[in-house]
């Protein structure tokens, strides 16, 4: 079923926002689907975009929703010891990538405490550079730990994994300032930025590209404006 509700149409709108989660390195957090969610976005491949996190319902009376493949199987690259049976690779209704890492379908929607529905918290720790992903049914008592999430999670990531691409090289290494430095690759044919990355300064950073060409890199702290460094080309490493 194509559920014009998820914003995933047009596909083209979709992939634009996501290329622009990716290309900062951002989460997705969405509001309540009426179903929770965690999934990799997919763009160009399977699992080259950001992780999100969907909330479920706070209260989920009407719209019950549930995650159920027509052939009852799991996809490719399913989750190593996940609880749930349907994780991995799919694409959803309109033809968008998705890997399914977890999901909270209602029980007996007749049952309050079957319904699937509370609320989801991501905990962002900025030294480690990661995210957790936690997932609450309403009824649940946190005090008791994380033995009352939904199966499934919760879920921790690397941060740097919101862009999922594979490089295919890597452009000549460069110093980086002290203190916060800000690298922007920018593709000189296409005008497109690739990323921005904040980085650890006073450190060499050899920025990683995804195809052949011509890029220009711009550095600094805080914002990518002290230095620029035009006509980079990947070298052999």
């Amino acid at each position: 079923m194509a559920d014009l509700d998820c914003n995933g149409w047009p596909q083209k709108g979709r992939d634009e926002a996501l290329r622009a989660l990716r290309r900062v390195q951002a989460v997705h957090l969405c509001g309540d689907q009426h179903l929770a969610v965690t999934v990799k976005h997919g763009i160009e491949a399977f699992g080259d975009g950001p992780y999100s996190l969907t909330s479920p319902a706070l209260v989920n009376t009407i719209y019950g929703r549930w995650w159920h493949p027509r052939d009852e199987k799991a996809g490719p690259n399913a989750v190593v010891g996940s609880p749930l049976p349907w994780t991995g690779d799919f694409l959803d209704g309109l033809g968008n990538r998705m890997s399914v890492i977890a999901y909270a379908n209602p029980g007996d929607v007749q049952d309050e405490r079957q319904r699937a529905d509370g609320y989801g918290v991501a905990r962002f720790d900025l030294k480690q550079d990661k995210v957790t992903f936690e997932c609450w049914p309403r009824f649940s008592d946190s005090r008791k730990g994380d033995s009352q999430q939904f199966p499934g999670w919760p879920q921790t990531f690397a941060l740097a994994d919101n862009d999922g691409r594979k490089p295919t090289g890597f452009l000549p290494s460069v110093d980086l300032p002290a203190g916060p430095a800000v690298v922007q690759v920018v593709a000189e044919q296409t005008g497109e930025t690739l990323y921005v990355r904040r980085l650890e300064g006073g450190k060499a950073f050899a920025a990683p590209v995804f195809g052949p060409g011509k890029y220009t890199v711009k550095i600094g702290v805080d914002r990518p404006d002290q230095r620029t460094l035009t006509a980079q080309e990947p070298v052999a490493r």
